[in-house]
C-alpha cells in the first residue's frame, strides 16, 4: 500500500511504525467523479462514513479527463462516469462489467439565475430566440471532455448560430463554473447538465433543450481494478440511500 504524506510525516517525527500509519491511510477511499456526479457524491460522503467507517475523498473532473487518468494508471477505487466511458473502461480491461451500477441519466439544458425570467425553450425556434436575445451565455469546454459542453458546440454549429454567439459566448473548464458564473450575475444562460444545476440553490433549470439537440447520458458507478473499497461503496450506492441521492441532484431514473 501505498502511504501517504501525513502517514509518513507521522513516521519520522514521532517515530511510529508503518503498521500504524496504514490503518489511516486505508480508511480512505478516493472516487473520481465527472462533473456530473460530483454533487451527489459529496453529499453522500457523510452517510457513507457513518455506514462503512471510510472517508470518502472526491476528486473531479471531465468525463473525458477522468477516464484518460484510469487509462494512464490513475487507480481510484471507484469511478462515476458517462456509460460510453465506462464502456472503454471495461474493453480496456480497468473495469469488470458486473462489478457497475446505473446510477440514472441526466439531461443537458440551460439554467438562468433564480429571480430572473424563466425563457422558452420548448421549440428549436424558441431556443434559437432564447439564444440570440441572451447577453451573454457560457458552457464548459468540450475539448476537455465535458460532454454537455461538446454537446452544446456542436448544436450552435448546426443550427448555424456561431457567428451571431461567439461575441457574447464564454467557455469554461468545467460545468459547475458555468453554473457557478450565472448564480453569480457573470453569465444570462448556462448550458450543462440537469445535475450541476438543480442542487444550485441560486439557479432555475430552464428545461431540456427539445428535439433533435436533446441530450440524456446514462452514467454508471463503477468499481475500478477490482478495489474492494470500491466494491463497498458501489454495494452502498445501491441502496434506497445512495440512489436518492442522485435522483435529488437532477438524475433522472
Amino acid at each position: 500500500m501505498t502511504l501517504r504524506w501525513p502517514c509518513l510525516a507521522q513516521f519520522f517525527t514521532l517515530g511510529l511504525s508503518a503498521a500504524l500509519c496504514m490503518p489511516s491511510c486505508a480508511d480512505e477511499i478516493l472516487v473520481f467523479a465527472a462533473g456530473a456526479s460530483k454533487v451527489a457524491m459529496e453529499q453522500l460522503a457523510p452517510a457513507y462514513a457513518s455506514w462503512a467507517g471510510e472517508s470518502m475523498v472526491v476528486r473531479s473532473d471531465t468525463v473525458g479527463a477522468l477516464r484518460d487518468r484510469i487509462a494512464r494508471g490513475d487507480r481510484p477505487d471507484l469511478t462515476v462516469l458517462s456509460q460510453a466511458a465506462i464502456e472503454t473502461l471495461v474493453t480496456q480491461g480497468y473495469v469488470q462489467r458486473q462489478q457497475t451500477l446505473p446510477v440514472g441519466e441526466v439531461r443537458a439544458g440551460l439554467a438562468v439565475r433564480r429571480g430572473g425570467p424563466l425563457p422558452d425553450i420548448s421549440t428549436v425556434q424558441a431556443l434559437r430566440q432564447t439564444l440570440i436575445k441572451a447577453q451573454s451565455l457560457a458552457h464548459a469546454d468540450g475539448a476537455r471532455g465535458a460532454t454537455s459542453g461538446s454537446h452544446f458546440a456542436k448544436m450552435i454549429d448546426q443550427m448555424d448560430l456561431r457567428s451571431a454567439l461567439q461575441p457574447k459566448l464564454v467557455i469554461l473548464p468545467f460545468g459547475v463554473d458555468v453554473i457557478d458564473g450565472v448564480a453569480k450575475g457573470l453569465y444570462e444562460l448556462g448550458a450543462s447538465q440537469s445535475s450541476e444545476i438543480v442542487p444550485h440553490d441560486a439557479v432555475l433549470y430552464v428545461g431540456d433543450l427539445p428535439a433533435p439537440y436533446a441530450l440524456r447520458t446514462q452514467y454508471l458507478a463503477a468499481v475500478v481494478a477490482g478495489s474492494e473499497k470500491g466494491a463497498r461503496l458501489l454495494k452502498f450506492l445501491a441502496t434506497p440511500v445512495g440512489l436518492a441521492a442522485f435522483a435529488a441532484s437532477g438524475f433522472a431514473p
